[in-house]
């Protein structure tokens, strides 16, 4: 899919925060030409089956199935002092309608990507949560991940050790064999009660990743349909 990158240079700016991270947004206001529509299919043929009846071979060609199926969409928006932009985004406009776009990136960041369309036409909204910045959906993520790391490597760390040390115990103490299988069994509950704590982590960061968008897509939204002075102004 096209995806353009826009300047943040064009357009009429505003500055925003998005889960405490400084966010800059600029946009165009302009008329929508050239809508192009297209869909491409991913499909599968299962194998063919065949089965044997006295000298008649009965062969089965299954029906080619659709796994699924991706539309696209490509058009260009025509400001009305000249400039054009080219958009591949899939949101419901026609030829000849009137949309504004807004895109947007961290502040530092010289480009960013659509994050919102307006079809003024209509009156109808597309958030596009795809192009968020990794950096924002991540806030307090990336420092959840990498505890959860440290503790992944300690507990790797941990069990090598334990292994090494029943493997001496089995070796070199008398009836070690029996001490052994009892360390065996609790460094079982170790390694249970390890991934139980590991998975829970790893479905705290997973829920902090899904908070964090739902979290920028509702102040984004809340901060363009409260502003509309500001896509006026595009």
């Amino acid at each position: 899919m096209f995806s353009p990158c826009f300047s943040e240079g064009f357009g009429r700016g505003m500055d925003i925060e998005l889960c405490g991270k400084p966010f800059w947004l600029h946009g165009i206001r302009g008329t929508v030409h050239g809508v192009c529509q297209w869909s491409e299919q991913s499909t599968y043929r299962p194998p063919i089956g065949s089965m044997a009846v006295g000298d008649t071979l009965f062969v089965d060609i299954p029906a080619e199935k659709t796994l699924f199926t991706r539309e696209y969409q490509r058009f260009w928006v025509v400001a009305p002092d000249g400039r054009q932009f080219q958009v591949g985004l899939k949101c419901p406009v026609r030829e000849g309608q009137e949309v504004c776009l807004v895109w947007g990136n961290l502040q530092g960041r010289k480009t960013g990507r659509i994050l919102y369309v307006r079809n003024l036409s209509t009156g109808q909204s597309t958030l596009v949560s795809n192009t968020l910045p990794l950096s924002v959906v991540m806030t307090d993520a990336s420092r959840m991940a990498g505890r959860l790391l440290k503790g992944v490597l300690g507990f790797g760390l941990l069990f090598v050790c334990l292994m090494i040390l029943i493997g001496l115990v089995s070796r070199l103490i008398p009836h070690g064999e029996a001490s052994s299988l009892r360390m065996i069994a609790l460094l079982a509950m170790v390694v249970n009660l390890g991934v139980l704590v590991g998975g829970i982590a790893l479905l705290r960061v997973v829920l902090r990743l899904f908070r964090n968008r739902q979290q920028a897509l509702r102040t984004l939204s809340a901060i363009l349909n409260s502003n509309p002075r500001f896509l006026e102004s595009l």
